[in-house]
């Protein structure tokens, strides 16, 4: 199992207990010598005694020495002057002892998942492209990327990638089972719900809404350092400006994450420490690239997808009533439903409400029957 450490800082180690327990046993043995030196003397009988002597004599007097409340206090202090330079010394200084504790498993060894090798990515992309087999240039593009990654011996990274097509074609539903397949942790974030990137890097301290982004939290929760981003609508992402003039943009904050040499030393807002995030693997979903600003673009693999056929949607809803175990009449009555959706226009139903069609003939075939 492949680890690493994310928080690019000292762990200030704050074992108040350890430490007093240390000093307190220093200054109980200093003070033990010396009254042994003092009770041996140093006249014509102790000059032939050496360092053994003066242990043997120490270890009688221990329970002879005892620390008085103004050298409990001294070490208190001085435990305190200890672990404040630490703190310092690690960069962490501005962070409340709660939030270091938070932060600190980041700061020991963090895992990150690994493929098995590369026939475990086969079948794993295969049984992706199975269920969503419109999907295949996206599909291609990760079997790549995963093939690598085995080969070198690698953690599962893949390289940013912008699915553009209509909207319910699935492509958040793809990136969802990617995920699950792959076993890595997920985090979704819609840039359509307002805010200037807020929800991916993070805010500042000083706003009453201030907390740690995102992709940083997904870390924290499951302790993986590679979990898969999934960033919806990116197409609609907002910008903004603050009465002082500042521009904030969506795409600003993505930036960071997404270009390597930032992100492997990535400073987060609410923290303001340094944080690796280059293990990050993105997937940004739009339903027009033209409309995503081009420095995003520029970063990843564009990917253009097409709306769905009816024939696609009835394999889809085929396949996934096998899996949840649908009697034929509700499987019969969803593709009756989807072959008669289709309007003038060649517009069929979205691949969203084909699953909300599957999950409702689930319930109602499992209600219960009253007499």
């Amino acid at each position: 199992m492949k680890t690493i450490k994310l928080l690019l800082s000292a762990d200030p180690n704050f074992e108040k207990d350890a430490l007093t327990r240390r000093l307190t046993e220093y200054l109980k043995n200093l003070r033990k010598t010396r009254l042994a030196k003092e009770l041996i003397g140093d006249d014509e009988h102790s000059v032939d005694l050496g360092g053994d002597d003066f242990e043997k004599v120490a270890t009688e007097l221990s329970d002879g020495v005892a620390l008085t409340w103004d050298d409990k206090w001294r070490i208190k202090k001085r435990v305190q002057r200890i672990l404040q330079r630490r703190t310092e010394a690690s960069g962490l200084g501005h962070l409340s002892e709660e939030e270091i504790q938070r932060l600190r498993p980041l700061m020991n060894e963090v895992r990150l998942v690994e493929p098995r090798d590369e026939h475990w990515v086969d079948e794993t992309v295969a049984a992706l492209h199975e269920e969503m087999p419109w999907m295949a240039a996206a599909t291609n593009e990760v079997w790549r990327a995963l093939r690598q990654n085995a080969s070198s011996k690698d953690t599962i990274r893949l390289p940013p990638l912008l699915l553009s097509g209509p909207p319910g074609i699935g492509k958040s539903a793809w990136a969802r089972r990617l995920s699950e397949l792959l076993e890595i942790p997920r985090c979704e974030i819609d840039a359509s719900l307002g805010g200037v990137g807020f929800s991916v890097a993070g805010t500042e301290r000083g706003w009453s809404s201030a907390q740690p982004g995102r992709p940083l939290e997904t870390i924290l929760q499951h302790r993986v350092g590679n979990p898969l981003i999934v960033v919806d609508e990116i197409c609609k992402a907002q910008s903004g400006t603050s009465d002082r003039g500042a521009h904030h943009a969506f795409s600003d904050s993505l930036l960071s994450f997404l270009e390597p040499a930032t992100a492997v030393a990535w400073e987060c807002p609410y923290y303001r420490t340094k944080f690796d995030m280059s293990h990050i693997s993105w997937i940004l979903t739009a339903n027009d690239a033209s409309r995503v600003p081009e420095p995003l673009v520029n970063r990843c693999t564009v990917i253009e997808l097409r709306a769905l056929t009816c024939k696609q949607l009835r394999g889809f809803a085929s396949r996934q009533a096998a899996r949840m175990e649908l009697s034929e009449a509700s499987l019969d009555a969803i593709e009756r439903v989807i072959e008669h959706s289709m309007d003038e226009r060649g517009h069929s139903l979205s691949l969203r409400n084909v699953i909300r069609m599957l999950h409702r003939a689930v319930a109602l075939e499992n209600r219960a029957t009253h007499h």
